[in-house]
């Protein structure tokens, strides 16, 4: 619950920090933010049915699934933190210009962006359903609508936390590609958290669970 907490509020984060960057930063219309969300929506469904395949195929627990699928969805904002690399920008334009105008790469065009939400879509549908299945491994038998209304509040109690950390570090620098850096540790803290997690103890516990 801990790592859900982080990671639950740090994929939406991730999605509605896109959103607002592309609005800002690369210019994107809001016809294209749409298709962008539609994108996101359309390939989630097929990441759903793409990763129990290869989860099969690897003989992978949703343990390692859930950790993998974390470690993916990290990719996204550190591709947007390269964009502060100079090999991304056009050393011919002012510095004021550095800000808006950079070449391919580092999330610094809007096509990169409807590359960035199929990726997103293949992994955030997955783990939706992968961070339940892996929650319900470890809950009491016939006690799943308790837990899972725990597993609920969890959720909903951390959705202020990320646009609230974005909204302050955008404020603060006047460039929320900085939010990028912030989203980036914000998932991957809850890595350690995924990995001690021990499954068969817990199937253990909540067999036992009075």
């Amino acid at each position: 619950l801990a790592a859900w907490f982080l990671l639950s509020d740090g994929f939406t984060t991730v999605t509605s920090t896109a959103l607002l960057f592309g609005k800002t930063q690369l210019h994107m219309s809001a016809t294209s933010l749409i298709i962008v969300g539609i994108l996101t929506n359309a390939v989630g469904i097929l990441g759903a049915l793409i990763w129990p395949r290869i989860q099969r195929f690897f003989g992978l627990t949703n343990k390692r699934v859930v950790i993998l699928l974390v470690i993916l969805c990290s990719l996204i904002p550190m591709y947007g933190c390269l964009g502060f690399l100079p090999i991304f920008r056009d050393k011919a334009l002012s510095e004021d210009e550095l800000l808006t105008v950079t070449r391919f790469g580092g999330l610094t065009t809007q096509g990169e962006m409807y590359g960035l939400a199929i990726f997103f879509g293949l992994v955030y549908g997955a783990f939706q359903a992968y961070a339940r299945a892996l929650y319900a491994e470890i809950i009491p038998p016939n006690e799943a609508a308790r837990w899972y209304a725990l597993y609920s509040i969890t959720d909903k109690s951390s959705s202020f936390v990320g646009p609230l950390v974005v909204g302050l570090i955008a404020d603060a620098t006047g460039n929320i590609r900085y939010a990028f850096f912030f989203l980036v540790a914000m998932i991957w803290i809850a890595v350690p958290l995924l990995s001690i997690v021990d499954v068969d103890r817990g199937r253990e516990d909540a067999r036992a669970y009075r």
